[in-house]
């Protein structure tokens, strides 16, 4: 089987809305539906593995290693059903991530499935202070709700990767959708490994659950964003002494005669 979903916990509903963030530039996505999973004790309910995964194990701090896999959490309260999706990988090829995508909205729709709220990243290379939160969705109406909380609406360009893909598939099996873009510079170490952005996951963490009406703390994010911010700080200043030498090295003396 090209993908499988393991049922670990029963998970009967009605209708539900499915909130997703799988690993992308500065893992916005990953961090924002790890941190509510977190924050609200959501239970897990399910396992995704597929042979589109990157072929290879991880090994945990025990010793023990596991396989990529993709994990699905519920969360209920008086006011809602949720789940999330979130993991440590996607398809690494175009047929993959489609082949996956339809096994969790199929997964999705045989469990009630009414709502997506996809999480991503929206990258740039300007200096950014306040993060902007940019949305687009599957129908115009959903998207005016979510710029009265302050949404930029996107009217051009594509989103890469199943959070993207999400969307488009959703709206063919006529599942509402709206995917929320935190800004960041997705800033990467020597090696290209992105950093994570903690501060543009807040901000869209801020606006969902706020969106949601639920309750986080958001302080130990408040942290990691303060903590992140002084190391891009350095960063920043590394690139602009290396650019400065750069421009120093190449500049020629000029001669008079």
């Amino acid at each position: 089987m090209n993908v499988e979903i393991k049922t670990l916990k029963e998970f009967t509903t009605k209708e539900f809305i499915l909130i997703s963030g799988l690993p992308g530039i500065a893992y916005i996505g990953k961090l924002s539906v790890e941190y509510l999973v977190q924050q609200l004790k959501a239970e897990l309910i399910a396992e995704l593995y597929s042979k589109y995964f990157p072929p290879y194990t991880l090994i945990k701090k025990d010793g023990v290693v596991e396989l990529l896999k993709n994990q699905f959490f519920k969360f209920t309260d008086n006011k809602t059903n949720l789940a999330f999706l979130s993991g440590n990988a996607q398809a690494y090829s175009p047929e993959g991530q489609f082949e996956v995508v339809e096994a969790i909205l199929n997964w999705g729709i045989a469990h009630g499935l009414k709502k997506i709220y996809s999480i991503a990243a929206y990258a740039t290379d300007k200096t950014i202070n306040k993060p902007t939160v940019y949305g687009t969705s599957t129908n115009i109406e959903l998207l005016e709700d979510f710029k009265k909380l302050g949404v930029v609406p996107l009217d051009d360009g594509v989103i890469v990767g199943e959070n993207g893909l999400i969307m488009g598939l959703a709206k063919k099996k006529n599942i509402e959708a709206v995917c929320l873009l935190g800004e960041t510079r997705g800033y990467q170490t020597p090696t290209g490994q992105y950093l994570i952005d903690a501060k543009a996951t807040k901000e869209v963490i801020s606006i969902l659950t706020k969106f949601l009406d639920l309750k986080v703390n958001m302080d130990p994010l408040d942290k990691q964003a303060k903590d992140m911010d002084e190391i891009i700080s350095k960063m920043t200043e590394v690139e602009r002494r290396i650019k400065n030498q750069m421009t120093q090295s190449t500049k020629r003396p000029s001669y008079v005669t």
